[in-house]
């Protein structure tokens, strides 16, 4: 019994003696992650006061983001923290094991907007960051229904709740979660139902703290529905959308595959299922990439908050043939609906001939000589029947330049050297 005693002694004295050392690791930890931020264009975070104590602090910052709006001045943003130190760390809403927790309310300045919306943003959003024992960073991100009505329109958006963690400034972990928005204006009224997104992801170059860094993982993004309504009439909807992204890097070349569906959509009076995108960009060397990313994040800003046009067009050349010589590729594999007629179809394939392509020129005329395409396709004659097409695509199937078999219309073209052909038949625009 006696040992047992002992124990709890010890156990009891080290909870009470370890938050004074583990604070000091805290605000090491958050200096470092303060000097990487003030190495992101645009940002600028500096500590005002900092008051420690054996279980916590207290700290006001002050952060500017420059803003490209010449309209806008820079956002100024007082941030008060309030830090608690483990190892066990005791909050209105959770426990947690970790080094810190903190949690942070935020103080906007003048805007040039209605102030009820920024009295809006600093009650009802609500952060909080979680320092492991290993390092890695947990943040939360919360905010109440908010309502807000002028003499206009009514917004109402229901509560969201986000959790991102970065591991060893290499992985992202997150998720997030929004109960949709609903906005009422006058005659118009747009109603977006649940929102949801996870991903995970790892840094495979660069810096993600100062803006440079390049991803590959995965992605998922969700939404219910959306709805805008005219005169209490329904013009568009969208229903069970979801957008998925994969980036993955192979041999030192990333690839990007982009998919998107939905259940169905309407629109100006047409309706449509089984919406589909399918994308994919292959090939893009993941050195030449970081050195633009490296070399946009550095780009000097001009009075109006643009970059430089001439410099931002030196960085594009100095990178361009790099990019070109791995032969980069887009694909459209599938952009499709399936209408009431049938299923309307078609396929693109994009390249840029390195052989072609004046890196010294950047411009609209160098990129269309040097592209090269082609694509298929195909929709029922009863669907472009229905949009009064019919006229216009017999002409066609009679120069050759569409084919008809039963009720399908099929075409295929190829862009090459500025001429598009069309069925193997040269087609002027």
């Amino acid at each position: 019994m006696k040992k047992i005693y002992i124990t709890i002694v010890l156990i009891l004295a080290s909870l009470l003696i370890a938050p004074k050392f583990i604070g000091a690791m805290v605000e090491t930890e958050r200096q470092r992650v303060l000097v990487k931020l003030n190495e992101t264009d645009g940002i600028t975070l500096t500590t005002s006061q900092y008051s420690g104590g054996w279980f916590g602090a207290d700290v006001v910052s002050e952060m500017k983001i420059a803003l490209e709006d010449n309209n806008l001045n820079e956002v100024t943003i007082t941030v008060e923290e309030d830090i608690s130190f483990g190892p066990v760390i005791i909050t209105d809403k959770n426990w947690y094991f970790g080094l810190g927790y903190s949690t942070a309310k935020f103080k906007f300045a003048a805007l040039g907007v209605d102030e009820r919306i920024v009295d809006i943003i600093n009650e009802k959003l609500h952060v909080g960051a979680l320092l492991g024992f290993s390092k890695d960073v947990t943040t939360f991100i919360n905010t109440d229904k908010i309502s807000y009505q002028d003499t206009d329109s009514v917004i109402v958006s229901e509560p969201s709740f986000a959790q991102f963690t970065l591991i060893n400034n290499e992985h992202i972990i997150g998720d997030f979660s929004w109960g949709g928005l609903d906005v009422k204006g006058q005659d118009e009224r747009l109603v977006i139902g649940d929102v949801g997104m996870s991903t995970k992801q790892k840094v495979v170059s660069g810096d993600y703290l100062a803006g440079t860094a390049i991803l590959t993982g995965d992605a998922i993004f969700t939404v219910t529905g959306i709805s805008v309504y005219n005169d209490n009439s329904k013009v568009f909807s969208l229903d069970g959308a979801t957008l998925t992204s994969e980036v993955s890097l192979d041999n030192d070349l990333l690839a990007l595959a982009l998919n998107y569906q939905a259940k169905e959509i309407s629109a100006s009076g047409q309706y449509f299922k089984e919406p589909n995108v399918a994308v994919l960009l292959a090939n893009i060397d993941v050195h030449a990439l970081q050195e633009l990313n490296t070399a946009m994040a550095n780009l000097s800003v001009n009075a109006s908050g643009e970059y430089d046009t001439e410099e931002s067009l030196k960085v594009l050349s100095a990178v361009a043939e790099k990019i070109l010589a791995k032969d980069p590729n887009l694909k459209i594999t599938d952009l499709s609906v399936v209408t009431e007629e049938g299923k309307v179809a078609t396929e693109f394939n994009f390249n840029i001939n390195k052989d072609l392509f004046d890196s010294a020129n950047l411009n609209s005329m160098a990129l269309i000589k040097a592209l090269e395409a082609d694509a298929k396709g195909k929709a029922p004659m009863a669907f472009l029947s229905k949009l009064g097409m019919a006229p216009m695509v017999d002409n066609f199937v009679e120069q050759g330049y569409l084919n008809r078999h039963n009720n399908e219309i099929t075409v295929e073209a190829k862009y090459v050297q500025s001429q598009l052909t069309v069925n193997g038949k040269a087609f002027q625009l």
